[in-house]
């Protein structure tokens, strides 16, 4: 009869033991991230945001405190490839992802060293959440990328955590001494490169203080016109008659109405006049690598007779058609 106590005790014991493991706490990520940058054009960046969501769980009478990293499976930057072209070739474009709470700081691979940390606290038996939200960023000057739809579904991310029931005792995540493990491939990016072209800036055209006695000779300035386009664009810059026009002539009035006469140029040399009718005057472009463009605009005053005093001025409009 006594044999069977010691038995008893030994299967009690072990019942025990199989119903509390020592360790029962889990993550995992709930939601990948998605970066939607949407259109955009050749060789500009842009930013947008996104969030990666995971839960974890504490065991049965116990409350844990979580120390939780995000890192990636590659290494940053992150890539988006395009379709095949004609020839079978696909494009690449590049973007970064950053904590939106410190954008110093780098979502890249785990073995970087520089995963992004967060804490969480989850009582016995409880499934609590968390985000890390993140701010995406396609870096400017990628203007070499043909007009296409760029993509990335398949974007891994790693989740990594230790978990203790004390703060004190909760060592951190990032140098890769981990509990546990989550893996996620659900995550994705997509940007859009339009035809679309812009025109950046135009700077004034000052010809400076004149008098009776400089209108004498021919007075000369200049102003800069910043375009942009995708690669392998062609158009055209016209620039109309202005504001106070007679005629073909583009004239400098002052509030009186009283008007100096002066001309726009596509070249130094002043041969070949700058107007608006497309596939005659105006300036015909090819662009060839997506980056912003500059054109001079070269403007002149002939000699003339000089009336009225004050400021001289116009208003033109520039148009970019493609």
């Amino acid at each position: 009869m006594s044999l069977k106590i010691p038995l008893a005790l030994v299967l009690l014991l072990c019942a025990g033991f199989l119903c509390r493991p020592a360790h029962a706490s889990n993550c995992w990520i709930t939601q990948g991230e998605t970066s939607a940058f949407g259109t955009l054009v050749t060789g500009s960046g842009s930013t947008t945001h996104a969030n990666v969501k995971f839960s974890c769980y504490a065991d049965y009478g116990e409350t844990r405190y979580f120390k939780v990293c995000l890192s990636s499976l590659d290494t940053s930057p992150f890539k988006m490839t395009s379709n095949g072209d004609e020839e079978g070739k696909q494009y690449t474009m590049l973007f970064r992802l950053y904590s939106a709470l410190d954008t110093s700081q780098e979502l890249t691979s785990q073995a970087s060293g520089r995963a992004l940390q967060t804490s969480l606290t989850a009582e016995g038996n409880q499934v609590v959440s968390g985000t890390f939200p993140l701010q995406a960023s396609i870096p400017a000057g990628q203007s070499n990328l043909p007009v296409r739809s760029y993509f990335n579904y398949t974007m891994g991310l790693r989740l990594t955590w230790n978990s203790a029931t004390s703060t004190a005792s909760l060592p951190g995540c990032q140098d890769g001494e981990n509990e546990g493990e989550a893996i996620d491939n659900s995550s994705s990016a997509s940007a859009t490169l339009s035809d679309s072209c812009f025109i950046q800036s135009v700077t004034p055209l000052d010809f400076g203080t004149v008098n009776s006695t400089s209108l004498m000779s021919r007075i000369s300035s200049t102003a800069t016109i910043r375009s942009r386009c995708p690669v392998g664009t062609h158009y055209s810059l016209g620039i109309s008659a202005g504001e106070h026009a007679s005629g073909s002539q583009r004239q400098l009035c002052n509030d009186s109405h009283q008007c100096l006469q002066y001309a726009l140029w596509q070249d130094a040399g002043t041969t070949i006049p700058w107007g608006e009718q497309t596939g005659s005057n105006t300036l015909e472009v090819t662009h060839e690598d997506g980056n912003v463009q500059n054109f001079t605009v070269y403007g002149t005053v002939p000699p003339q007779t000089l009336s009225g005093t004050g400021l001289f001025s116009d208003d033109v409009v520039i148009t970019l058609t493609y």
